[in-house]
Parts: C-alpha cells; structure tokens; sequence
C-alpha cells in the first residue's frame, strides 16, 4: 500500500468513526419523546431489585426497592431526590410488603407483623391503603381493620387478591382448578358483583381502578400460548358495584402514537387515573427493540401510546408517581437501576444538555455495538466469496476471448456483484426494517440501498484517487483491497445496528 492511499483510507475510516460516535452521542441527547425528558437516576445503589413500590405523601414519595433478600426504603422529596431511610430483611418474596418512613408491614413464617407486633397467624397475604389493612387465609377468611375497627368476612372460593379503591374493598377469588374468578364487594357482607373466565394459559395480574364514581375498570394481564408460541395480551372490562352481573372481557391494541405501528409483549401494564384520563405504563417491543417503556391514555380499546425511552437499554415495572412522571427499573444484567422520566418543561430542558457522562456512555455504547459489526463481517463472508468466483470466473472469459480491457470490466464486475449480493444477503437473511430503525442517519428503506452503494464507492474512490490502474500487475491487488475496505464501512455504517 502506497502512502497516498493508505493516507486516505486512514481518513476514511477515521471520519467514519468520528460520524459514528457523533451520531452515537447525538442519540444519547436525544429525548424518547417530544414531550418527554430523557431518563434521570435516583440516588440509590444499583442491586438485583425484583420490583419497587411508592407510597405518595404530602410532600414526596416513599419508594420501597425489593430484592429477593431486603427492601431498601427511600424518603424522597416532589423532585425524587431520595435519601435512604432504613432497610428491611424479608424471609419471602412472594408475599406483600407495606412501608413507609417509620413502619412496616410484613409476613413471616405466615405471620402478618406490623414491625415487631404480630397481628395474625396462618395469614396468606395481605394489602393496605391509608388507615385500612386486609388480610387472608388459606381457608378463604378475610379480615378487614380499619382505624381499630375489626370486620370478618368469608368466601367460597380461595382468595386471589384484594383491591382497596377509595372506599371500596373488592376481594378477587380464584377456583382452584383453572382460571374461573369472581369479583366481591366487602360491605356488610360479601356481595358477588360477577364471575369471570380467562381463555389465557396464564393470568398474570389483575388490575382495578375507579374511573367515575360507581364506575371501575378491570384489566387483566394474560398470556396466551398456542402451537408453542407465547403471545402477551391485556384484556379490559368495565363494571359497577351492582351484584350479579354479566361483563364482557375484551382485548386492548396497543400503537405508538408517532407512526401508528402495533406494539408488541405488552408486560408490567400499571393504571393511573387522574383528572378524568386512565393513563396505562407498560413496557413493549417496538421495531424489535425489548423492554421499552411506554405511556398513554386507554380510552375505549384502543392504546396511543407515548415513548418514554429509547432503543438500547431494556427498562421493566413502570410506576406512574403522577401525569408528568414515571418511574421504572433500568436493566444492566442482573443489576436494577431506579430511574425516572418527566414532562416538566424544566427537566426537558435539563435532559438536553450533553454531560460529560453521555460523551462516555456514547463511546461506551459505540464500542460494545461494534461488537454486532464483528457478526456483521463473518456473515459478509457469504456474500464476498460469490463476488471472488463471480469477477474471476469474469476475468477467466474475458481473457479467453481476449477482450481488450478485461483487468477494468473484471474490477467493474467485481463491485458490482459485491453491492447486488450484498443487498440480496442483508435484504433475504436480515430484518432491514429493524436496521433501517437503528441506524440513526436513515429513515427509509431507499436510505440503505445509497448507503450500501455509498459504502461501494467509498471502496474504490482511493483506489483511483491512488492512480492504480485495473491493470494485470495490480488486478488482485485492487480486488482484494475494495473488497476488504467495503467490509470495514459496512462494519462502521451498518454493523452496529444489525443483528
């Protein structure tokens, strides 16, 4: 390689990956959303939390993050800067934990404990709102305290969960044998509202809220399995305090709210209902990136939802603290972050400015993406050992019948087939629409194809800038070196953002 050549390649790859990184750190500014801040952390110790709760308080939240072996208590003011206030060991992860700065309840040993005073023995699990606290056993009892007053109820059905909404205490039961639930309202006595049959092969979660007064919503977090596949569905229906009725589940379509596309794994969908809206937090996929969080309002069936975070980092368990912020766990492996989103025109304005942690994030970022251009350049292999028999098979005729310039149309044919094969591999074997989504320079699938071929004359502009000439001496010299610089564009323009 002479010097002027290696020079511009040099330039080249180095003003590719000077456009990379400055793409790379411009996505790590830029917000999920118009309407919506980039993410901010809370102040507390990164761990392997399962999920968190947040109790509101007059001035602030009491944030309670869990893992498998403690719950960490956070005092947090309006703006969520948080101090930790205490911890808490817990001897089960399966049961409910109530917290706020200065006491706890809590099972053990299926013993409800307020601190260090047992209330009952034999208890199964238990919630708490304000001044009012329920509990339940395995043999469908139900105990409701509120303000020291003490009320037994009793059901036929094992207990499956119960709902504290304003002044209503609605038990859910659950049959034993498959997913056959009945809905209770707990006011002298239990009052059947109505039954419900889930066609899902798994129930996860069943949500109410009051949207009207007398007016409740039910959502039911399901998934489906046939033929092997799981799909993720959230089923609705509306219902009164009335006893005896008949509802009706249906099926909740989800949609970004910028292009309209349908969004997939609906999970950890959270209601909030506030000024009239029923506002719904989950998380999706969307152009095959997992574990994205999501916002919008639920009116009739139908979902128009809100980024709140951008592609690359995976975010589970959305909170909605109130309509201008949410807060989630991020995911790093094992490791759970609490981190949070707001509306506040303020903290829009505060998420825009470039810290110096985002100019190493964002070669942090390009750095471990590279990583997808080394699968990128074994896979491109394929399509290089095709163009090498292609313009040799070329050059091999073209001399036979002795062809004036075959060095220069066996180079032409070269290129060529390496551009058309390389568009037919990444076209037939990849998912282009979700390349097309990552790469932050293209919008359209058109886009790609002029990157492609851009890549292609970005291989052979040095070559004759160099003056090699598709000559003989220099024929497999110029084939290997376009062949092998197109390799080293695609792995700085496309590989990041494939696979």
């Amino acid at each position: 390689m002479n010097k002027k050549l290696f020079a511009m390649t040099s330039i080249i790859l180095l003003a590719l990956i000077a456009i990379v990184y400055w793409f790379t750190l411009k996505e790590e500014t830029r917000l999920p959303s118009d309407n919506w801040s980039r993410t901010f952390s809370v102040e507390t110790p990164a761990s392997n939390y399962s999920n968190f709760q947040v109790l509101n308080e007059e001035n602030g939240y009491v944030i309670t993050l869990r893992n498998f072996k403690e719950q960490a208590i956070l005092s947090c003011d309006l703006d969520l800067k948080c101090q930790e206030a205490r911890s808490l060991a817990l001897s089960s992860s399966s049961t409910n934990v109530w917290s706020n700065e200065a006491e706890s309840y809590f099972i053990k040993n299926y013993t409800l404990m307020h601190d260090d005073t047992e209330i009952a023995q034999d208890v199964q699990n238990f919630v708490k709102s304000g001044d009012v606290l329920v509990y339940w056993t395995k043999d469908h009892q139900l105990t409701v305290l509120d303000n020291g007053q003490e009320k037994s109820y009793e059901v036929a059905e094992p207990i499956y969960d119960v709902k504290i909404i304003g002044d209503h205490i609605l038990a859910i039961t659950k049959e034993s044998q498959g997913d056959r639930f009945a809905v209770y309202h707990l006011a002298n006595e239990p009052v059947q509202l109505f039954k419900l049959t889930s066609t899902a092969s798994l129930v996860s979660s069943i949500q109410m809220i009051e949207q009207y007064p007398g007016a409740f919503l039910l959502l039911m977090d399901t998934t489906m399995v046939s033929g092997g596949a799981k799909t993720k569905v959230i089923q609705q229906a509306a219902f009164d305090l009335s006893p005896n009725q008949a509802i009706q589940l249906s099926k909740l379509s989800f949609h970004h709210e910028q292009d309209g596309r349908t969004l997939d794994d609906i999970t950890h969908a959270t209601l909030f209902q506030q000024d009239g809206q029923t506002l719904i937090a989950f998380t999706a996929t969307r152009a095959g990136n997992k574990n994205q969080v999501f916002l919008g309002e639920l009116a009739g069936g139908k979902v128009l939802a809100t980024s709140l975070t951008k592609a690359g980092t995976r975010y589970e368990r959305p909170v909605i603290l109130n309509k201008d912020e949410v807060a989630f766990l991020e995911m790093n492996g094992s490791q759970r972050e609490l981190v949070y989103t707001s509306s506040e025109p303020s903290k829009i304005e505060e998420s825009k400015q470039i810290a110096k942690e985002d100019y190493k994030q964002a070669a942090y970022t390009q750095f471990s993406k590279s990583f997808n251009g080394l699968m990128l350049v074994l896979f491109g292999f394929a399509w290089i050992i095709l163009a090498f028999a292609i313009s040799y098979i070329s050059t091999a005729v073209l001399n036979r019948f002795r062809f004036e310039r075959t060095y220069t149309l066996g180079f032409i044919i070269h290129v060529v087939s390496l551009l058309i094969l390389q568009i037919f591999f990444l076209y037939r074997f990849t998912k282009v629409e979700t390349t097309i989504a990552n790469i932050p320079f293209i919008t359209e699938s058109w886009h790609f194809v002029v990157l492609l071929i851009a890549g292609s004359l970005l291989s052979t502009v040095p070559l004759l800038l160099a003056r090699y000439k598709p000559e003989e001496d220099d024929y497999t010299y110029m084939v290997i070196y376009a062949t092998f610089m197109n390799l080293a564009v695609l792995f700085f323009l496309v590989g990041p953002y494939i696979f």
